[in-house]
């Protein structure tokens, strides 16, 4: 009985282990999960064709009849430029052309001279030689390289060096007192070094940030007396680049837009367009109208063009790019007139977090470096100023509110300049008006101090605002606002800041939300 229970028990166990693995054959087995696919990383190969501007500055020696001179200077250069890259793996190799025009000059000054921070900003002073007093100048319209560029890429960011050659063009004159005048000009050649960063902001178009280091040989100008030169440049460059051909697979649209067209959206978009770090690709034009200023209590313009782009590091972390570069009409501090070009360009490198951790607030820090590209002495400081920078941003229920600040000191340019210490803040409240349809009240001063200038006369400190909107025009975001601002302080003699009574602003800013 016992051994026919235990083979019933055995027969059930193989029937029952049988029909579970027929069972089982019949059901579909389920697939390992795949892992999931990153995006193609950014392909940089091929060529392109851009447009850079930037500022330089030379450390020369001359000697002219036998007297020695520094016609150490500053200058802006802009142009055009073309290259060709190949990529392998992350390993990048090309080469890259371009010609620049540039406004580099000095005449002669008297060294007693000081005028605005600017010693020597009056010409026609004679330089002192065994000949007489000779009038001299040196200048220099153009500048042209070709180099070899090597980096790494890191998706939509490359890390390159660059080593080449390049060319200028030189223009000597002398003018003695007897009328006789030499003007002699000529290509001199040199080697060429440098190092950059750049940035694919959208698949066709990338944004780089330059040094480079030109060092020339000697150059003797056919005049009689002779004039030799020996000069090095250094230039600090921004330029934006079109690639042809894709480097990024096409962008799926969002399903929803970012800023609908509702209370909520608009107000989104307004805060958005208030805050100097937010994850939007931005170009303001600001222009700052300044009255009574210098002696003959004449209007200052200054129009800042300031596009910021948010270059995405990784998934934690932003850094964002913000320019200014100003377009000036500056009174003459001695004569009954103005003077009208581009000033100095200021560059800061912002990391921020993508989210801070903390509701409603946000932060960033990073370097500002102004580059000295102004078109005319007293357009500019003549310096390289190097310092850090700082954002706070909080946009607690319908208001937003936060600072930039920051300080730059001097680290180069021409020596012949005074050095700078400066200190910038703009603290901004905005209150955005609920279902205000885009408007909002907002206060935003720009206070400095120039902490090399008399303590009485560094400050300048103004109080005022005004209102804006956002809006938009067959779908393209626009940021538009008017301030008026009256300097309660404000910086006097011995300060490089130039400063009126009143200011008046308008800003209109396109915006570009990255979805």
């Amino acid at each position: 009985m016992r051994r026919r229970l235990l083979l019933v028990a055995a027969t059930l166990s193989i029937h029952f282990s049988l029909t579970y693995a027929i069972g089982a054959a019949d059901m579909p087995v389920k697939a390992p999960m795949a892992p999931p696919v990153a995006p193609p990383a950014y392909d940089w190969s091929g060529p392109y064709l851009g447009a850079n501007f930037g500022g330089s500055w030379s450390n020369g020696t001359t000697n002219i009849a036998g007297t020695a001179w520094d016609p150490g200077a500053t200058a802006f250069v802009g142009g055009f430029e073309l290259g060709y890259n190949w990529q392998f793996g992350h390993f990048l190799t090309g080469i890259e052309g371009d010609f620049d025009g540039a406004v580099f000059g000095r005449n002669f000054q008297s060294s007693g001279f000081s005028l605005f921070s600017c010693p020597q900003c009056r010409p026609n002073t004679p330089l002192t030689t065994p000949l007489g007093p000779v009038q001299a100048s040196a200048a220099q319209h153009w500048l042209s390289t070709v180099a070899a560029r090597f980096g790494f890429t890191s998706d939509k960011w490359l890390y390159y060096a660059k080593l080449g050659g390049g060319w200028a063009g030189d223009q000597a004159s002398l003018n003695f007192p007897n009328g006789t005048s030499w003007t002699s000009s000529g290509t001199v050649g040199g080697w060429l070094a440098g190092g950059g960063i750049e940035y694919a902001f959208k698949p066709n178009w990338t944004l780089k940030l330059e040094y480079d280091y030109l060092g020339l040989g000697n150059w003797t100008a056919a005049t009689v007396p002779t004039v030799s030169w020996n000069r090095d440049i250094q230039m600090i460059t921004m330029g934006v680049n079109y690639k042809f051909g894709s480097g990024a697979p096409t962008a799926v649209a969002p399903a929803h837009e970012k800023y609908p067209d509702t209370d909520a959206g608009r107000e989104q978009l307004a805060k958005d367009a208030q805050n100097p770090i937010a994850d939007v690709i931005s170009v303001p034009f600001q222009d700052n109208v300044n009255f009574n200023v210098g002696p003959f209590n004449r209007a200052q313009n200054v129009l800042n063009i300031e596009p910021v782009v948010p270059l995405h590091l990784s998934s934690d972390w932003t850094v964002v790019s913000r320019t200014i570069v100003p377009l000036t009409n500056q009174p003459d501090p001695v004569l009954d007139s103005s003077t009208y070009g581009i000033g100095d360009t200021s560059q800061s490198l912002l990391l921020t977090p993508v989210n801070s951790g903390i509701k409603d607030f946000t932060w960033a820090v990073g370097p500002i470096v102004t580059v000295p590209t102004a078109s005319n002495l007293i357009l500019g400081t003549g310096k390289v100023l190097l310092g850090p920078e700082a954002v706070v941003f909080a946009s607690p229920g319908h208001w937003t509110m936060g600072a930039v600040i920051s300080n730059s000191w001097s680290v180069g340019g021409d020596p012949l300049r005074n050095s700078v210490n400066l200190f910038y803040t703009q603290p901004f409240i905005n209150y955005n008006i609920p279902k205000g349809q885009g408007w909002y009240l907002l206060t935003d001063p720009i206070i400095t101090a120039d902490w090399n200038a008399p303590t009485r006369t560094r400050w300048t400190v103004p109080m005022g605002g005004g209102v804006g909107r956002v809006f938009k025009v067959a779908g393209q975001p626009f940021n538009a606002n008017v301030t008026a601002f009256y300097n309660v302080v404000r910086a006097g003699p011995g300060s490089i800041s130039t400063p009126g009574d009143w200011q008046f602003r308008f800003q209109v800013a396109l915006l570009f939300p990255e979805s």
